[in-house]
């Protein structure tokens, strides 16, 4: 006997059976991966091959558990976690349609910019540590699963006005959920705590540890996390749209990685899955209550087979790898709609000519993926055992750009990479958004990249001019007297 389905409803849990049963004892836990805290047992009646059980069950939301099921004493294989979700959400508008993949990830200061460039796509950095804190002066009180969370109001109004000023205009936002090692704004160190991995380490001297892996390893920690995902959910989906709009979430940044992007410590790649994979199943279950078309992506770098160090194991993996560990394990344990964002940056982020980028090649077991050999990408995700329901995971391009070197040449070179890349993109429609990075250089990134539409000053703050990319990047998605698009042209 199999548990095939559990389903989470308005008031119920509901388990199906691949055969009838006759009485069945359900056991609940936390879905903390460390802190696996048993909540509980419940002996349910069983109807056929289904049994139900209140939703608050075992005093805290069913929907987030993990289960495991018995029969006359006898452990039941199969679904672990809620893997469908028939709940009325608050909020079920279509996803936003634009009629371009053009996005940028818009610096602060210039937003009129990227309304008059054309943007209709942008990936927004949110520090999860700004907007939480452990007591509620000065703060939003939002209560989720039976608990009080405290947002502080005037990080919150701040985020508000960037999100509305974004989407107002009609880019679609989506939000990258980050935990910093230091946050932009002072935290309470009790929340740092609670935020931060258990096992994270600050590896600063060598480049590790810039942001933390969320901490969904602590039940208090998975319990807070939930909580900000839901927060985020319920205040940028509304559809009065009064603090704005924003329909999607990448949770921290290249996880393969994860030395630097998603510290939790010495992990391999299935350890490194096991809580990746927590985190993003419990982003799909906050959210999707709220927003029934809300998008959870997995971040992944250029790095397919190999890693940014292929001897240090515990530290640097493929993304192909982490891929198929999710997969593996959300297909085992209740599979849900998690997505991927991609960065497809050339082999070397110093030279924009992917066209010859050699470690990226059309084999399935490709070094890298960039944009001489995207279609790898898609590929993988339509293999039947990586669908969803059928269907192929969203894939956006969130973070990706082409350097210049200070001449005339190279940014010309610039231009024309990012002018064939819109091609290549083009050319693959599973992918939704081809969001750039960055609007302007920025001084010191990668050693001394320069990555930006508009050139910076290079020995003062701020920018000098637009660079040609600048132009290209504008008129991409515009159609000349023949009616080709200029993106035809590179």
């Amino acid at each position: 006997m199999k548990i095939t389905k559990i389903s989470a409803g308005e008031a119920h849990i509901c388990f199906t059976f691949d055969r009838e049963v006759s009485g069945i004892t359900i056991k609940a836990y936390s879905p903390a991966v460390r802190e696996h805290i048993g909540l509980g047992s419940y002996d349910a009646k069983a109807q056929g091959n289904h049994a139900c059980i209140p939703r608050n069950a075992f005093g805290r939301d069913g929907l987030y558990l993990a289960y495991e099921l018995y029969h006359n004493e006898e452990k039941l294989s199969g679904i672990t976690y809620v893997d469908e979700f028939n709940m009325m959400p608050e909020n079920d508008y279509p996803y936003p349609s634009t009629d371009t993949k053009k996005g940028l990830q818009i610096h602060p200061d210039r937003i009129d910019d990227a309304i008059s460039l054309g943007v209709r796509h942008c990936a927004f950095n949110v520090c999860i540590g700004d907007l939480i804190r452990s007591r509620p002066e000065g703060c939003i009180v939002f209560r989720h699963d039976g608990c009080d969370y405290y947002f502080d109001s005037e990080a919150v109004a701040s985020y508000d006005r960037r999100i509305k000023q974004m989407s107002d205009h009609g880019i679609i936002v989506t939000l990258i959920l980050l935990c910093t090692r230091n946050w932009p704004l002072a935290s309470p160190e009790d929340m740092c705590g609670v935020l931060r991995h258990p096992d994270y380490i600050n590896d600063r001297e060598n480049g590790g540890g810039l942001l933390s892996g969320f901490n969904v390893i602590t039940d208090e920690g998975i319990r807070c996390y939930a909580a900000i995902i839901a927060f985020l959910a319920h205040r940028y989906t509304d559809p009065s749209q009064e603090y704005g709009l924003a329909v999607g979430m990448i949770l921290s940044n290249e996880v393969n990685s994860h030395w630097i992007w998603n510290n939790s410590g010495h992990k391999n790649v299935e350890e490194l899955a096991r809580e990746y994979t927590a985190a993003l199943r419990v982003a799909c279950q906050a959210s999707l209550q709220i927003y029934k078309n809300m998008r959870i992506y997995a971040s992944l770098d250029h790095f397919w087979t190999e890693a940014l160090n292929i001897e240090e194991k515990d530290k640097y993996t493929g993304s192909r790898y982490l891929l198929e560990n999710i997969v593996r394990l959300a297909s085992s344990d209740g599979d849900f709609p998690w997505n991927v964002a991609f960065h497809p940056y050339p082999e070397n982020l110093n030279y924009p000519d992917f066209w010859n980028d050699r470690t990226a090649t059309d084999d399935a077991n490709t070094c890298r993926i960039t944009f001489n050999n995207l279609r790898v990408l898609r590929d993988f995700l339509y293999r039947e055992e990586n669908l969803y329901r059928g269907d192929c995971r969203h894939i956006i391009l969130s973070e990706q750009g082409f350097s210049s070197h200070w001449t005339p040449e190279s940014e010309i070179l610039q231009a024309c990479a990012y002018g064939r890349a819109y091609r290549v993109v083009m050319e693959i429609p599973e992918i939704d958004s081809f969001i750039y990075h960055a609007h302007g250089d920025n001084a010191g990134e990668g050693g001394d990249l320069n990555l930006g539409l508009w050139r910076r000053n290079r020995d003062t703050s701020g920018f000098d001019a637009p660079k040609p990319i600048y132009y290209v990047f504008k008129a991409i998605d515009h159609r000349d007297e023949t009616g080709r698009y200029h993106w035809e042209r590179y």
